[in-house]
């Protein structure tokens, strides 16, 4: 009777403490204004680049064709100097400067003022010759940047085409098929040797510092034809062509002595192609490049493309876009700006790239009489979009700024080289400095009116109490607004309608990355049903692959089995790329025997692409299965319009130790509970064996024997 009333108690007190913990764990972890605000941006620290060892390079902007159009002008120069490159401007530093070909004399068809690049060679009855007096005017440009930019000047020099006379159709414009490639079959060599010349003549004879060179710009298209109204490319096809001339101009810079200056390529007008043209190219066309450059007009892999990288080993660098579009809520000159911003936070997130490059700064220029007996553009309509930050007057020798600007400001001016981009949800941009222990986070809202959102900061291990805001509206440009206040780890601001706001925090700093990762295989792993019964089935949460993703539909869950009981101390999760708002409610839990199931996290709002950490878990905790899953019915938060919860994720990791067994967990299972003491008492009695490391922990009193006493130390302890 004593031994039943025991054990009656003991289970009590286990179950007592069983529902206690339950609620601890759902009354921190899921409170009601958690689940139920309206806008959540959350910040993951952990989620940083892999590429450029996660340092973030810069901003940028090409300098052809504006520089070519505005550099005759010393005044000109200097205040695009200082509007771009300059501390009281955008603070960019880098420059991609064109070393043009030059078209054929004879030629008139390149009318567009800003894009008839001078060559630096002259060709007279197959003799060739330098003039290094040509292309004064980006030169002058390029200049007045290296002294306006506050640090040095990243330089890359590229090239639109080869000189006329290297090419097929006689044309610096392209190819008179423009899906063909135009540079002559024997002149790769030739090219790449007046390409390196130019690059030995500006380090060494004007003391630019070079950082990188590239032969090409969208040389995979059929874009580039003969007498166009503008030199912009040439094409060489993807494989044979582009090795070549990477491998030519390799040889070519090392015989200068240049040999350390980075090779990028391929500079393919959109992501997917440049996916396609970096795997086609020799396997020592890809051991000469050390860094991938895309551009961004077409395409939409984009976390493909920064896989491609890691695993190559490669930086990324978004070398170039701009755009017409626009974006927001009837939202006037904002509307370019808007537009603008989405794609720097698209592409920056989505690409994980260390740098980010505008085609250029300025695209329209006004002038009465013209350039070179050609008409400019003249002014934007700024309501609309268009291309370019701002425009050049030339009639008032001014910069006329526009909404574009100061969007592109948002960014540049406060997210700083050096400081590494980090994982952010919703529509917005962040970085991390961890030598200042500056967070910096840049939010845009398309709509018409305010968004309430609460920032979740709840990664970090401390954040200041102040939060700066500059923002930038149809009524303000880079206007500093009244400091926030912390809560926690997190802040809540209104962000106004179609604006964009940057925050910046300091005393910021981060928790110690988890790095004991328990090692999980696709065998351990179960769940529903995938859609349609694809192969995205529960196995790709655990590939290492962040592409790739469970498919999963309503009431969808996927369970990783550990094989035993871990101590652990936090769990990772990446949204599937492109759908991070379906894992909006979904929530963990987990098990020690798969049966009985304890909620440690749910997520609140869309999180962050790339992994996310949780490391606020409850204390001891300790399990040996892991669940995730995703609410019935319709979704309840607004950053989901699906008609049902989809469960939807590309990659769970867990982070832990088996647990140290404690005097009385004779089972050696973590626990101690009335399994250890019928075990001890059935040693006891000679019914079974123990192992020396079982009997370590049934020797309660550890006198170096088991006996009664020991079971009585044990009864004694699980009553508490």
């Amino acid at each position: 009777m004593k031994h039943q009333t025991w054990t009656l108690r003991m289970l009590a007190a286990l179950a007592a403490a069983s529902v206690s913990l339950n609620c601890a764990a759902d009354g921190r972890l899921f409170s009601p204004q958690n689940a139920k605000a309206a806008n959540i941006i959350s910040v993951s620290p952990y989620a940083t680049s892999l590429v450029n060892n996660g340092e973030f390079e810069g901003w940028g902007t090409s300098l052809c064709w504006w520089a070519n159009r505005v550099g005759y002008s010393d005044s000109l120069a200097e205040q695009c100097g200082e509007l771009f490159f300059g501390d009281s401007g955008l603070r960019m530093n880098i420059a991609r400067f064109n070393i043009g070909g030059g078209d054929d004399p004879s030629h008139t068809h390149i009318t567009r003022t800003d894009s008839n690049m001078p060559g630096y060679t002259v060709y007279q009855n197959g003799q060739v010759s330098y003039d290094w007096n040509a292309d004064a005017n980006q030169r002058n440009v390029l200049m007045k940047a290296i002294d306006a930019c506050s640090e040095e000047l990243l330089v890359e020099m590229f090239s639109n085409s080869p000189p006329y006379y290297m090419c097929k159709s006689g044309c610096s414009t392209g190819n008179t098929d423009a899906g063909k490639n135009n540079l002559k079959d024997d002149c790769y060599d030739d090219f790449a040797n007046y390409f390196a010349e130019v690059c030995k003549h500006y380090e060494e004879d004007w003391g630019v510092n070079i950082n990188s060179v590239e032969p090409m710009n969208e040389p995979y298209t059929n874009y580039w034809g003969a007498f166009s109204n503008k030199q912009e490319g040439c094409h060489f096809d993807i494989g044979n062509s582009e090795s070549t001339i990477i491998l030519e101009l390799q040889k070519a810079m090392q015989q200068r002595g240049m040999g350390d200056i980075i090779i990028a390529g391929t500079d393919e007008t959109g992501i997917d192609v440049q996916i396609d043209a970096f795997k086609a190219l020799s396997s020592d066309a890809k051991a000469a490049v050390s860094r991938i450059d895309t551009h961004t007009y077409g395409g939409s892999k984009r976390t493909e493309l920064y896989q491609l990288a890691v695993s190559s080993g490669k930086n990324l660098w978004m070398s170039e876009v701009d755009g017409s579009g626009t974006a927001g809520t009837n939202a006037g000159e904002m509307a370019p700006a808007l537009w603008l911003a989405k794609r720097m936070i698209d592409d920056c997130n989505g690409l994980r790239c260390s740098a980010w490059i505008l085609w250029q700064a300025i695209d329209n220029h006004i002038s009465s009489v013209g350039y070179n007996g050609n008409q400019d553009k003249g002014m934007v309509d700024t309501n609309k979009g268009f291309w370019g930050l701002a425009v050049a007057d030339h009639d008032k020798n001014t910069v006329i700024l526009t909404k574009k600007y100061y969007a592109f400001g948002q960014f540049s001016r406060y997210i700083r080289p050096g400081s590494k981009l980090l994982a952010s949800s919703g529509s917005s941009l962040a970085a991390y400095d961890a030598e200042n222990k500056q967070l910096v986070i840049t939010a845009i809202n398309t709509a018409s009116g305010n968004a309430e959102t609460t920032f979740d900061l709840s990664q970090f291990s401390g954040v200041g109490s102040s939060v700066r805001q500059i923002r930038t509206s149809n009524s303000e440009n880079w206007a500093e607004l009244s400091p926030l206040s912390t809560n926690g780890l997190q802040f809540s601001a209104s962000l106004a309608g179609n604006s964009i706001t940057t925050f910046i925090l300091d005393d910021v700093t981060a928790k110690a990355i988890p790095v004991n990762e328990i090692s999980v295989n696709a065998g351990m792993v179960s769940g529903s049903d995938p859609w349609n019964q694809t192969a995205n089935d529960a196995t790709k949460v655990v590939d290492g692959d962040l592409t790739s993703f469970f498919d999963g539909v309503g009431d969808g869950w996927v369970q990783i089995d550990l094989g035993e009981l871990y101590a652990i101390d936090a769990l990772a999760y990446a949204p599937r790329s492109g759908y991070e708002y379906r894992c909006a409610d979904g929530y963990f839990s987990v098990s020690s025997d798969g049966v009985n199931w304890t909620r440690v996290h749910q997520i609140s709002g869309a999180p962050a692409s790339g992994l996310n950490y949780i490391t606020a878990l409850p204390d001891g905790l300790q399990c040996r299965y892991v669940r995730y899953a995703v609410p019935s019915g319709a979704p309840q938060t607004s950053v989901n319009q699906d008609s049902v919860y989809c469960c939807n994720i590309a990659e769970i990791k867990v982070y832990g130790d088996k647990p140290k067994a404690a005097p009385g967990d004779v089972s050696l299972d973590g626990t101690i509970d009335s399994a250890d003491a019928f075990l001890l008492r059935d040693a006891l009695l000679g019914k079974v064996s123990l192992t020396a490391e079982q009997g370590k922990q049934a020797d309660m009193n550890a006198d170096g024997i088991l006996t009664a006493a020991d079971l009585t130390l044990l009864k004694a302890y699980l009553l508490k």
